[in-house]
C-alpha cells in the first residue's frame, strides 16, 4: 500500500494573504520556492495589491552603495551593496559609457553619459533584472554639443505609474528671458512612446545633484541662464509632478556663498522629507543641513529649517553625493569618495571628542577602497592576493 504525504498544499487564498505582508527584497525570494509560490508571487494583479499594502509602505528604506565599474577589455558592470551591512545584493552588467541616474521606488535608473538619445536602462536591485526602454527622440533645442540633458526615474501612486522624464535647455544663454526647457517624458509599458512639450523657466535644470523622488515629485536643482564660462550655484529647485507633469520651482535657504566651480550643493530624501545640503567656504568651514517644510497650499513657498551645522577641520571642494541615518542615528554623508559620519543629537563638544574615533562622529571611510573589498567579497577573490 503506497504512502501518501502528511503535508497539506496552502491555499492559494492564504498565500496571497501571507505573501502580501513581505518586503519586496523576500516577495522576490519567494518565487524560488515552489510554483505555487511563483504563480502568485509573480502574477500582476497581486503585485499591483502588494504595492499598495500598508505594511509594505511602511519598511525601513535601505541606504545603498552602486559602484559601476569600466576595465578595458571588459564589459561594464554596476555593482549595489546595502551600506548597513556590506553585502552585496546584485552585479548586473550595463552598456559601455552608462552610469547612474537616479534611483525610484527602489529601482534603479542608468543612462549614457554622453546620448542624450541612448535607451535608459533600468534595474531591480533585489533580483538583478534589467530593462532597456525605446530611445529617446532626437532633440529640439540646438545640437547635442550646445544641448545640456538630465534623464529621471519618476513613479506616482495615485496612477500607479513609472515614467522616465528627458530635461533638455541650451547649455548657456546670454539671456534669462524667453529660454524654455524641453521635456520629453516616456510612460513605462505605454505602446504610444514618448511624449514632447516644453515650459519657459527662468531658471535652467543642473545636473550638480541627482533628481530626488519624493511624494509622487520630482525635485531637480537649477541655476540662472549664464554664460557657459561664469560659475552659478542653485538659487531654486525645480518641482515636476509625475502624474500630471506640470511643474513649477521653490527656493532654496540662503546658504550664503559664492559660485565656485566644483560644486559644493545636493538634495536628498531623508525620513520622509526633502534635505539641502551645503558645503560652505567660510572661517571654520562648514556643512549645513536644511530640512524642508511641505510646500503650503495656494503655491506658496516652502520653509527651510536649518537642522544640523557641522565643522570641519580640513577643507577640499568636495560635493555632498548622498545623506540618511544609520540604525544608531548616526548622521551619514559622503562628500565624493568619502563617508562621513557624526552624531547629530550630541551637544559640539562632545561631537569634538568623538571625532577622534573613525567610526564615530565626522569619522571618514575611503569608498572606493570599501568597494574594491566587497566586490572581491562578491566574486570569491582574494582583495589582498587577487586570486580567487
Amino acid at each position: 500500500m503506497g504512502s501518501k504525504s502528511n503535508r497539506r498544499e496552502i491555499s492559494r487564498d492564504m498565500l496571497r494573504e501571507i505573501l502580501v505582508k513581505l518586503p519586496a527584497k523576500d516577495l522576490a525570494r519567494s518565487c524560488c520556492v515552489s510554483r505555487l509560490w511563483h504563480s502568485v508571487a509573480s502574477n500582476p494583479s497581486f503585485r499591483n495589491l502588494h504595492a499598495m499594502a500598508r505594511d509594505v509602505s511602511s519598511d525601513r528604506t535601505e541606504a545603498l552603495l552602486i559602484s559601476v565599474n569600466s576595465e578595458p577589455g571588459r564589459s561594464d558592470e554596476a555593482s549595489v551593496f546595502i551600506v548597513s551591512s556590506g553585502r552585496a545584493m546584485c552585479c548586473v552588467p550595463i552598456p559601455s559609457g552608462y552610469g547612474l541616474a537616479n534611483v525610484c521606488n527602489g529601482f534603479l535608473c542608468f543612462v549614457h553619459g554622453n546620448g542624450p538619445e541612448a535607451p535608459a536602462v533600468v534595474c531591480n536591485p533585489v533580483t538583478g533584472e534589467k530593462v532597456a526602454l525605446p530611445r529617446a527622440p532626437p532633440l529640439l533645442v540646438g545640437s547635442k554639443e550646445e544641448t545640456w540633458t538630465l534623464f529621471a526615474l519618476g513613479f506616482s501612486w495615485p496612477t500607479k505609474e513609472h515614467k522616465l522624464f528627458r530635461l533638455s535647455c541650451k547649455s548657456y544663454s546670454s539671456s534669462s528671458s524667453n529660454n524654455r526647457v524641453g521635456m520629453d517624458v516616456y510612460t513605462l509599458g505605454d505602446t504610444s512612446g514618448w511624449r514632447r512639450r516644453s515650459f519657459p523657466s527662468l531658471y535652467r535644470p543642473t545636473d550638480v545633484s541627482t533628481p530626488v523622488l519624493l511624494h509622487d515629485k520630482l525635485y531637480v536643482l537649477t541655476i540662472g541662464w549664464k554664460h557657459k564660462h561664469k560659475p552659478d550655484i542653485p538659487t531654486r529647485i525645480l518641482v515636476i509632478d509625475v502624474a500630471t507633469e506640470s511643474s513649477c520651482t521653490y527656493c532654496l535657504p540662503d546658504y550664503g556663498t559664492r559660485p565656485y566651480d566644483q560644486p559644493m550643493e545636493g538634495v536628498f530624501e531623508l525620513n520622509g522629507q526633502l534635505w539641502f545640503v551645503a558645503h560652505l567656504v567660510t572661517t571654520p568651514w562648514i556643512i549645513r543641513f536644511w530640512a524642508m517644510s511641505p510646500p503650503p497650499p495656494g503655491g506658496k513657498e516652502p520653509y527651510w529649517d536649518l537642522c544640523y551645522s557641522f565643522h570641519r577641520e580640513a577643507f577640499t571642494f568636495d560635493r555632498p553625493w548622498g545623506c540618511w541615518l544609520d540604525d544608531d542615528e548616526i548622521m551619514c554623508y559622503r562628500m565624493n569618495d568619502t563617508l562621513h559620519r557624526t552624531c547629530p543629537r550630541l551637544s559640539s563638544n562632545v561631537q569634538a571628542a568623538m571625532a577622534q574615533d573613525p567610526y564615530l562622529a565626522m569619522g571618514s571611510l575611503d569608498i572606493y577602497g570599501e568597494i574594491s573589498k566587497l566586490k572581491a567579497r562578491f566574486h570569491g577573490i582574494d582583495h589582498k592576493s587577487g586570486t580567487r
